[in-house]
């Protein structure tokens, strides 16, 4: 018998939860258990390994899997489920926040441009294609 898989006989609530490390459809999985009854396909979960920080993050690719209680291979424990709410918030409002600054720069270069342009050249505001009436009055520079 598979000791790692004994928690399964005595506990019904615990479940089989398929994970990858990587992203391809044939990467390797591996079986991990946890009694977290959220977690679902496609969640991210945090599960030990031996390298690095002795754990790293995985991907669920299927749920409530069957168990080999005679198999070898070791089942470890889901460390925790990543909630990914507050980082998807924050990156969508800095998302926001850039597009407002790369609007304002846009709209503060072209009032500049055309200000310079037309200070520079007075004779551009009697030609029919320029919209004079929103360019500001250029200030008379003095000699």
């Amino acid at each position: 018998m598979n000791y790692s898989t004994a928690i399964f006989l005595i506990n019904s609530k615990v479940r089989a939860v398929m994970c990858t490390y990587e992203a391809e459809d044939k990467a390797p999985r591996a079986t991990f258990k946890t009694f977290d009854d959220t977690i679902r396909k496609g969640d991210f979960v945090i599960v030990p390994t031996t390298t690095r920080h002795n754990m790293t993050v995985c991907k669920v690719v299927e749920t409530d899997v069957d168990v080999e209680f005679d198999g070898s291979a070791c089942i470890a424990w889901v460390i925790g489920k990543i909630d990914k709410t507050a980082y998807e918030k924050v990156q969508e409002q800095e998302a926001q926040a850039i597009a407002t600054i790369k609007s304002a720069e846009k709209t503060k270069k072209r009032e500049e441009l055309r200000a310079a342009i037309m200070a520079d050249t007075p004779e551009l505001r009697a030609l029919t294609i320029s919209d004079a009436t929103t360019i500001p009055t250029p200030v008379p520079r003095e000699i």
